[in-house]
């Protein structure tokens, strides 16, 4: 209690300036690090969620890539179960016939064209028994093959099983398939399809078609899921029956600096323990997170467990999201709140200041006035500069002074005034030098306060654009992979058609034979003939194969269209046909221009000049006549929704594009539409970041801003638009035939400049 009383006697005496400066600092700072602290915590615990969601995203990501493999064996061993010659050898085998030598050499090519086509490591035909039919690799006929009772499985119910199983050593031995570098004398991971060979006449299952694909040191199982999300960690874990974890295979994308790029990171990187592994087989196939250092760099790691047939846990998918944003962020967080700090630090030690020489310096010279005419000066006098306490005290003073120099001379006292005056005159000049700095400092706050807004508006802008630069990359990848996916079973389809096709005509010429020479059919095949109507089944039968020709062929045309517009499978830069790209987004727009009963359809008309190969990033092109197309298709519906079926009868919608050559090496693509048009106003700042005429939701205002900057920074090109109100809108991108630099601008170097 004594120390509080000397703390506070002490803080009394002080003077007063020094008092405000105090209180005026002390709470400024208790104010600016619960600021700070709240706001740190809040980032911190925002972007660890942030974070772990990532992470479980991209795990599943990883999942999606780690079950492609088994889902082609799936479908590629699913066909070779119907062909003629596998199922002859089953059929044989199931009798106890022994094999011909040509029939089991043909069904071993079959498999070993398997293995190498898939680049897998078993393919081995299986009987009821068992016992080998016929194996890929090593001559193993005749022995129990039977892996984790998956052939058994499968004979009792007759259902394709993918599954991930451990396969032994001495299995592998026994085998001697081509392993990966590096497998060798142990135990390892492997992804396994059982499909059912069935007799087609009586759906009698003869056998099974066993497709082995081993994970561990293949690379590309983890490389794509780094380079597809852009770096980090991914990892394949096998669990042995001993319960321990074995790396299979892992990669580490260490580049935190630029674009994660095609080539391969720092390859089987282990964790640093097996915590997070253990934690991921007890959740049972739910993902488990934790943060770990790997290789000296902190990543969030997301784990699941994959469970096998049995439901046993045997291997783990590890995907580990770098913290390096985060970090960044929080470090750019911190200085900017540090620098706001100092700031409002300055603002108080002013304002401390200024309060100081409004109250303390005149109490202290009244003070100095008083010392003065104490010790006989009496002509001093106190300063009256405000009318406070302080002023009515100066003012008391100088009456009670006056009183008592009453009697002077009135020249002493015109003197004393002529004094006073220029003393005054110099203390209102340097309070206004004061106020015209303290204007100064609150312009140059200003001005600083405008520039942050505008360096965060920048960044928000350019982080937006990246980010949606990334979801189309993402888009391409998709359409690409669903293309490829879709084109392998039609193309089975289409391929088989003819041959369908031909043996039909071949049943029904001998039908029709029967029917010449076989006049007087039985009375039950006569009453069958009229029940299933089979003159109308033959000539039915052609048109239905017909139809079927044709779908197939409009699914390829769909399938290359799509493969056109995400141009994935070719170089990123490169001279192409700027009419295939035109075509191939209209191809799929296809189904927004066709009439439906909630709106009427979108004439295209198309005039293309003769144009050369123009240098160009297709896949980015083809973007920009996305955004471009669909704008105009969203401003005819919108002008449909607003006339009667009389006026959109009279003036249809339409979207006209042409083509043509303006210069020797310089190409104009032309798009309009006869909608709504624009003002002059909406035309100016179309191409402004987050700049949209359409209702919340609907739009970002992104999509003509990356299209500008695709042309004219990325191509060298121009993009620009001709509009009138209610006629009409009409973009035109003009083009170089020929690149000067032919590597991509970087969205970052944006990030740079701010």
């Amino acid at each position: 209690m004594r120390h509080k009383v000397s703390f506070l006697k002490r803080f009394y005496d002080l003077p007063i300036n020094r008092k405000q400066l105090i209180a005026l600092c002390t709470s400024e700072v208790i104010s600016i690090v619960g600021l700070v602290g709240v706001g740190a915590f809040l980032i911190i615990a925002g972007g660890r969620r942030m974070l772990v969601n990532q992470a479980q995203s991209e795990l599943a990501v990883t999942e999606i890539n780690y079950n492609i493999k088994i889902n082609q064996m799936g479908f590629g061993f699913r066909g070779q179960s119907d062909n003629a010659a596998i199922i002859a050898a089953a059929k044989a085998h199931a009798i106890s016939q022994r094999l011909d030598s040509t029939l089991q050499q043909q069904v071993k090519q079959i498999l070993q064209n398997e293995v190498k086509a898939r680049e897998i490591e078993y393919a081995t035909l299986v009987g009821k028994d068992l016992r080998i039919i016929v194996n890929a690799n090593a001559d193993r006929i005749g022995e129990i093959f039977n892996p984790s009772n998956l052939v058994g499985e499968v004979l009792k119910n007759p259902q394709q099983i993918k599954t991930s199983e451990i396969v032994s050593w001495a299995e592998l031995a026994k085998e001697k398939p081509p392993l990966p570098v590096g497998v060798e004398g142990y135990d390892a991971l492997i992804r396994y399809t059982v499909t059912p060979v069935r007799n087609p006449q009586t759906q009698e299952v003869l056998g099974a078609l066993v497709s082995g694909d081993i994970v561990n040191d293949k690379p590309p199982i983890v490389h794509q899921t780094v380079v597809t999300l852009g770096g980090g960690y991914s990892a394949v874990y096998s669990r042995q029956p001993n319960g321990e974890f074995a790396l299979a295979t892992a990669e580490q994308d260490t580049n935190t600096d630029k674009q994660v790029q095609e080539n391969q990171g720092v390859r089987y990187v282990s964790l640093p323990d097996t915590a997070l592994l253990s934690a991921a087989v007890e959740a049972r196939g739910k993902p488990v997170t934790q943060r770990i250092a790997v290789e000296g760099q902190t990543y969030t790691v997301a784990a699941r467990a994959l469970l096998n047939f049995a439901g046993e846990t045997v291997a783990i998918l590890v995907r580990g999201t770098p913290e390096t944003a985060l970090n960044a962020l929080l470090r750019q967080s911190l200085l900017l709140q540090g620098g706001i700090a100092v700031l409002a630090l300055s603002v108080d030690v002013l304002l401390a200041t200024l309060l100081a020489r409004a109250i303390a310096r005149p109490i202290r010279h009244l003070q100095q006035v008083t010392q003065a005419f104490s010790g006989g000066n009496f002509q001093a006098r106190a300063q009256v500069s405000s009318a406070d306490e302080v002023g009515q005290l100066a003012a008391t003073f100088n009456q009670m002074a006056d009183s008592i120099v009453s009697t002077w001379q009135i020249e002493a006292i015109a003197q004393e005034q002529a004094r006073l005056n220029a003393q005054l005159q110099q203390e209102i000049a340097e309070r206004t030098r004061t106020e015209e700095a303290l204007q100064q400092s609150e312009a140059l706050l200003r001005e600083k306060n405008q520039l942050l807004e505008q360096t965060l508006e920048k960044l928000r802008s350019t982080q937006a654009q990246m980010v949606q630069a990334e979801k189309m990359s993402s888009l391409g990848q998709l359409v690409a992979g669903i293309a490829h996916e879709i084109n392998n079973p039609v193309n089975f389809i289409h391929g088989n058609l003819t041959h369908a096709h031909q043996y039909t005509q071949d049943l029904m010429g001998l039908i029709q034979l029967y029917q010449q020479h076989y006049l007087n059919p039985p009375q039950a095949i006569q009453a069958e003939i009229e029940a299933i109507e089979l003159d109308f089944v033959i000539e039915d039968l052609m048109k239905l194969f017909k139809s079927m020709q044709v779908g197939t062929e409009r699914i390829q045309e769909i399938v290359l269209s799509l493969r056109n517009f995400s141009r994935l499978d070719e170089a990123e830069f490169k001279a192409v046909n700027i009419h295939e790209g035109i075509d191939s987004t209209l191809m799929i727009l296809g189904n927004r221009l066709k009439a439906k009963p909630e709106h009427s359809g979108i004439e295209i008309i198309k005039n293309y000049g003769q144009l050369p190969s123009v240098e160009c990033y297709p896949g980015q092109l083809n973007q920009v006549f996305m955004n471009l197309l669909t704008n105009a298709i969203d401003v005819l519906e919108e002008h449909n929704r607003q006339r009667s079926p009389q006026e959109i009868k009279a003036n249809p919608g339409t979207i006209r594009i042409s083509t043509e050559m303006i210069e020797a090496d310089w190409i104009a693509v032309y798009i309009a539409d006869n909608g709504l048009g624009m003002t002059e106003e909406v035309r100016s700042r179309i191409f402004d970041s987050f700049f949209t005429t359409k209702p919340i939701g609907k739009s970002t205002g992104l999509g003509l801003s990356i299209s500008y900057q695709i042309v004219t920074e990325k191509h060298g090109g121009k993009l620009y638009c001709h509009s009138t109100l209610r006629q009409g809108t009409e973009f035109v991108i003009e083009l170089p035939v020929r690149q000067q630099i032919h590597a991509p601008h970087n969205l970052m170097r944006s990030v740079a400049s701010v």
